[in-house]
This record gives structure tokens, C-alpha cells and sequence, in this order.
């Protein structure tokens, strides 16, 4: 057997291990660099050895939520990369975020706090600047409607307490949830968070609409105001 098809051989040989490891438990006992080496399976040329890209993906972005965030220019830096697999990681980030989009409007609401996160993270979460997130509810707690409201610097979210009004008379809300993202950083609240919420809070009451949680996202915590008692 010629030596590039030995080659060809041996990697759809570990492609197919990693595939049926997958199928039988999930990613259940994987480590992060498998995960994105199973990944690149499905955008890589045939022979392609994914392990070492894999491993320089992590090297570079330290997370698989950081490498899906990446832009596909800051993906294709990495040896091996090519605009495909830049694309697809691109796609799968995507989906993901229409995921949890369409999952909240089928269910019509959060039935927890980590269902919330989990929905924040996947919509904001990657946002390079700061986007403030806008979610109206009916009295039944279901979901009306969601909106990016504005994106800001890094350092400061821009939130519209007027819009937001708007927002809840256009769609009959009864109650509101705001959220932003804190890219790069903690989720503490700043002081000018704590101005932004107490802004909205104020806002809405002048149409007796309660300003039900604001919660923040960082790379890998969040801050609630409703759990932290700041709203008792």
C-alpha cells in the first residue's frame, strides 16, 4: 500500500474512533482539544492530523467558547485553518445562538435562572463590545419579544430607558428583563451599571412595568441583580 494512503488510513481510522466514542457517550471523558478535533473532522481535507490544530486553537484562544467566538480572520492564523473550517466554526456558533433563540420562543419561558444564563451566553456572550440585551414578558412570564437595544465601548454599555418603554408598550408587556455582556472582564457591576439599572427600573414604573432581572455575562460567570437582593 502506497504511503499517503497508509497515512489517508490511519487518520479516517481516528476520525472514526473519536466519531463512535462521540456516539456512544457524548463528549463524556473527552478532553477540550478532542472535542475540537472531532470538530475539524467535518471541515478538514482527508489525512489532515486535526490533533496539533486543535491543540493550537486552545493554545491561542484557551476556550471552545472563545474559539467559536473567534472571527474567522483570527481562526485562519492558526496553521492548518483554512476558510472552511473558519466558516464552519462560524456556522456551529450560529446555530448554537438560533438554538437557544428558538428553544425560549418554544417553550415561551425561562423556567429557571440557568435557563436564562444559558440563553444570555449563547446570544451575547460572544459580543466583542458591550450589547445590552432586552427580553419583554407577559404577566404569565412567557416571552413576548427580544432585542438587541444598543452596543457600546468595552468599558461602558449604552442602555435606552426611553426605547425600552417604548419596547414594552409596543408589545404589551408586563415585565421586563435587560442584560449585557462584559467582554474580557469580571461580571461585578460597575457604578455605572448600577446607574443603567436604576434608570430602567425608574423608566418602567412610570408605565407600571416591573423591571424584573439584569443580569450580566462574562466569559464564564455571570452577576444577577434579582439574586444578588439588589432589587429587595
Amino acid at each position: 500500500m502506497p504511503e499517503k494512503e497508509k497515512i489517508k488510513k490511519h487518520y479516517h481510522g481516528h476520525w472514526e474512533r473519536l466519531r463512535q466514542r462521540f456516539i456512544k457517550s457524548g463528549f463524556e471523558g473527552f478532553h477540550d482539544y478532542e472535542i475540537l478535533e472531532l470538530l475539524l473532522t467535518y471541515a478538514s481535507k482527508p489525512a489532515t492530523d486535526t490533533k496539533p490544530i486543535a491543540k493550537a486553537l486552545l493554545e491561542r484562544f484557551k476556550t471552545i467558547p472563545n474559539v467559536l467566538d473567534a472571527r474567522p480572520e483570527e481562526l485562519e492564523e492558526i496553521s492548518g485553518v483554512g476558510p472552511k473550517a473558519a466558516q464552519f466554526f462560524q456556522i456551529l456558533r450560529t446555530t448554537i445562538s438560533r438554538y437557544f433563540k428558538d428553544k425560549v420562543f418554544e417553550q415561551k419561558a425561562f423556567l429557571s435562572l440557568n435557563e436564562l444564563v444559558d440563553y444570555l451566553r449563547a446570544v451575547i456572550g460572544g459580543k466583542k463590545n458591550e450589547v445590552v440585551h432586552v427580553l419583554y414578558l407577559n404577566s404569565k412570564n412567557e416571552l413576548l419579544h427580544a432585542e438587541d437595544l444598543g452596543e457600546g465601548t468595552v468599558s461602558e454599555a449604552v442602555a435606552f430607558p426611553r426605547k425600552i418603554v417604548e419596547g414594552t408598550l409596543k408589545f404589551g408587556a408586563t415585565s421586563v428583563i435587560i442584560a449585557h455582556n462584559h467582554p474580557g472582564g469580571l461580571p461585578e457591576p460597575s457604578g455605572n451599571d448600577n446607574l443603567i439599572t436604576d434608570a430602567v427600573k425608574k423608566a418602567l414604573s412610570t408605565v407600571s412595568v416591573s423591571l424584573q432581572e439584569h443580569v450580566i455575562i462574562s466569559d464564564d460567570d455571570y452577576f444577577s441583580y434579582r439574586k444578588s437582593g439588589y432589587f429587595d
